[in-house]
């Protein structure tokens, strides 16, 4: 026969199972959430020819970090593409808008981590950098970008100079 205290100490420790199985759940959640999407890969399904040409300049970003107003405010100024011309011919320009903003974080593409990532957008904000998004903030706050300059990083827009695991 067993003793109350036995029986006691089992229960305990099937409470405290549940609880850091519990846990552990919570925590694959949470880095599932955590995870960027990655780069646009070379052959994304419906990806234009032209958006290679973002790629000359900088890394092609994917369309899922931004909302649609977004890319649209972005793309309008490429004559002054955050201090350069970036211009490009109207028809590239508008193939890449059309698989920018139908790909985007709040479009009906968008999967439900998508949407998560973007959820702290206010409806009226539109950030023009993905360094501005209030995701990308809460998962760089610990990350001193202050001495990035100096090195082969360079900026914090250079995702693949630390994210190497996520390149084209």
């Amino acid at each position: 026969m067993t003793s109350f205290r036995q029986r006691w100490a089992v229960s305990v420790k099937g409470v405290a199972l549940a609880v850091v199985a519990a846990a552990v759940m919570v925590s694959i959640a949470a880095r599932s959430d955590s995870e960027p999407p990655a780069p646009l890969q070379r052959g994304d399904a419906g990806a234009p020819p032209a958006l290679a040409q973002c790629g000359d300049c900088h890394m092609v970003f994917p369309a899922r970090m931004l909302p649609g107003r977004s890319w649209t405010a972005i793309l309008s100024r490429m004559d002054d593409h955050f201090g350069e011309n970036a211009a490009i011919p109207e028809k590239d320009l508008e193939a890449i808008r059309v698989f920018l903003t139908s790909n985007a974080a709040d479009s009906p593409n968008a999967s439900a981590h998508d949407r998560r990532f973007m959820s702290a957008i206010l409806p009226d904000a539109t950030p023009l950098r993905i360094t501005a998004t209030p995701w990308w903030n809460q998962m760089h706050a610990d990350f001193n970008f202050g001495g990035v300059k100096r090195t082969p990083v360079k900026s914090a827009a250079n995702c693949l100079g630390c994210h190497k695991d996520s390149g084209q």
